[in-house]
């Protein structure tokens, strides 16, 4: 299997369970992907759903004609929080920019890479540049160059930072909180942020 899928009171966790292909997420996989968002977003159990990873790179690509899954916040009333480590490129990346709110371990690489393969994607761009601005993600998918941790701070593509070792903890306790809190409060907050872009 591709993912795992684990209810922790009202937090929905998927993870990518394919390290030994870098979590790289091929047409298959994404479509599950999606699929489990979808239902996790419309059970009433779910107040929030964490995108985790196992092994040592968050999702190294992601099958770039996949659109829904890259749009997928501007579809759903429950908050998505991504918990990033090691790598996040291309189609990774824009599941990043997905996220709600997004933590990443110190010392993870970025990427908008896919035209040093003479490709370009421009769902996954467009999700990018939702979270760091047109300009910045031009210049990324132009170069293809990767980026710093710090780097994905200062352009607002993560939100905070934190040793590797703690990237689990921090992340879970963030998703929880976002969980319990009130539903309707929570779902007038993302339709807000939503309408305003």
């Amino acid at each position: 299997m591709s993912l795992r899928v684990e209810q922790d009171g009202r937090l929905c966790r998927i993870a990518f369970a394919i390290p030994e292909k870098r979590n790289v997420l091929d047409a298959e996989a994404c479509r599950a992907l999606l699929r489990e968002i979808i239902d996790a977003a419309a059970a009433d159990q779910t107040g929030a759903i964490l995108l985790e990873a196992d092994g040592p790179v968050f999702c190294a690509g992601a099958e770039p004609d996949s659109g829904d899954l890259f749009t997928i916040r501007e579809r759903i009333a429950k908050p998505i929080v991504a918990a990033v480590q090691g790598v996040a490129i291309s189609g990774g990346l824009a599941l990043v920019a997905n996220a709600h709110v997004a933590i990443a371990a110190q010392g993870t690489s970025f990427g908008l890479t896919d035209i040093r393969e003479g490709k370009w994607s421009p769902v996954i761009f467009r999700a990018i540049a939702n979270a760091v601005g047109d300009r910045r993600a031009m210049e990324l998918g132009l170069t293809g160059r990767v980026f710093s941790t710090p780097d994905a701070l200062a352009w607002g593509l993560v939100h905070s930072v934190a040793p590797a070792f703690e990237l689990d903890d921090r992340a879970t306790e963030i998703a929880t909180a976002l969980a319990n809190a009130n539903p309707a409060a929570v779902r007038e907050a993302l339709s807000r942020t939503d309408r305003q872009g």
